[in-house]
């Protein structure tokens, strides 16, 4: 490894250890990764048993189980080991950045921004959530894809889609990467489809309801998003915050539905017929993008989708996504995740302060990125970038 990798490796270790070590309380998410732990060492092998409790592929369950077993045998706290395979996936994007750079696929302050980055901190370092790893791996899928290593990046996109659902939705753009034809990308689909779905057998045989009420059932949650801002519109005129479930917000989850998936379709298509001249990078910032844009029930942590993909080539977009998506996400943690930055409520104007900072960041959020997609979408290319042998 280089001088040039090595350094913002280490800082990204640094800062995402103190952030685990200073936010280290056991609520939120993390309240509830330590509920389906004691359900699983406890209670049942099965973590889709208990209505509304894990909404995730199979694998992440069995990092909640080993933290708290560890935690019962003396190592470390629950709070704190459950988040340091996140920090592992940070430190791998970073290195997958550094990497790409070398190659010629990324700008060279791309490592040394996800580093720094605010979003990436907060997301794993303080709330504790676990989208780091599999978008991750859907960074290393793009990244293989474009070297032409289809079978090693189906591999990659097969593990992120067995953490986290959201790669799938990669799958075509990287299918037919490098003009592949129907039958290289239907090997490609098998190969990427088929870990995650014989990790769900056993489950749909055990309890075939309960897996599709909890994990083929979940509809997202409206703390960002179009909807989280209509939300947040409702609290601001009415003084009273709407509850967040996509049970709540059924016409808002099915026009989200459809109009990303109309979106999605169309991109593919484009991207297939050769309408939009895009390699796999920024198409899947174009799919991203459209996501954000679309898709109204979001998650905190879906912000952090978009930010490796956006730092291969950074810009005005990617530096306003993050200052957005920061301020929501602090505004967000202090107003409806107290507890995640502070040791509980905040006092009434401090919380009004921060449910305003919420608001704007959501719709910042918002505009940013449906400003950045226009732009992904109207702009090719430029050589500087294209694909170098050496890469990934």
């Amino acid at each position: 490894m280089t001088r040039e990798a090595l350094v913002p490796l280490l800082v990204a270790l640094a800062l995402r250890l103190l952030a685990v070590f200073t936010f280290d309380a056991g609520v939120a998410d993390v309240a509830r990764y330590e509920r389906v732990a004691r359900h699983l060492l406890d209670e049942s092998w099965n973590p889709y048993s208990i209505e509304r409790l894990y909404p995730y592929p199979p694998p992440w369950a069995g990092v909640e189980a080993a933290a708290l077993w560890l935690a019962r045998e003396g190592v470390g706290t629950f709070a704190v080991n459950v988040k340091l395979p996140v920090v592992a996936a940070d430190l791998g994007v970073v290195a997958l950045l550094a990497r790409a750079a070398a190659g010629g696929l990324a700008s060279p302050l791309a490592a040394w921004l996800y580093a720094l980055h605010p979003v990436s901190l907060l997301i794993g370092g303080a709330h504790g959530q676990f989208d780091a790893i599999p978008a991750g791996l859907l960074l290393l899928a793009v990244l293989l894809a474009e070297r032409g290593r289809a079978g090693a990046s189906a591999l990659a996109l097969g593990a992120g889609i067995a953490t986290k659902s959201f790669p799938v939705l990669a799958l075509p753009f990287l299918a037919f990467a490098g003009g592949a034809s129907w039958r290289a990308a239907l090997r490609y689909a098998v190969i990427a489809l088929a870990p995650g779905a014989l990790l769900l057998v056993p489950f749909a045989v055990a309890d075939a309801a309960a897996l599709r009420r909890e994990l083929f059932g979940y509809g997202g949650i409206a703390d960002f998003g179009w909807t989280g801002v209509a939300r947040g519109l409702d609290w601001l005129a009415s003084g009273s915050l709407p509850r967040s479930e996509a049970r709540f917000w059924p016409t808002a989850a099915l026009v989200s539905k459809l109009a990303f998936l109309g979106a999605w379709a169309a991109l593919g298509l484009a991207v297939r017929a050769r309408r939009l001249e895009f390699p796999p990078r920024r198409a899947v910032l174009a799919l991203l993008l459209a996501f954000a844009v679309l898709y109204g029930l979001q998650s905190a942590q879906y912000l952090l989708w978009v930010v490796p993909f956006g730092l291969l080539r950074p810009g005005k977009a990617a530096a306003a996504h993050a200052a957005a998506a920061t301020v929501g996400l602090v505004g967000f943690y202090f107003f409806l995740a107290p507890g995640v930055l502070a040791p509980g409520p905040l006092e009434a104007h401090a919380l009004a302060l921060a449910g305003g900072a919420w608001l704007l960041g959501a719709a910042a959020t918002l505009v940013v990125c449906a400003v950045w997609l226009g732009c992904v979408l109207r702009e090719s290319d430029p050589p500087s970038l294209r694909a170098d042998p050496r890469g990934v």
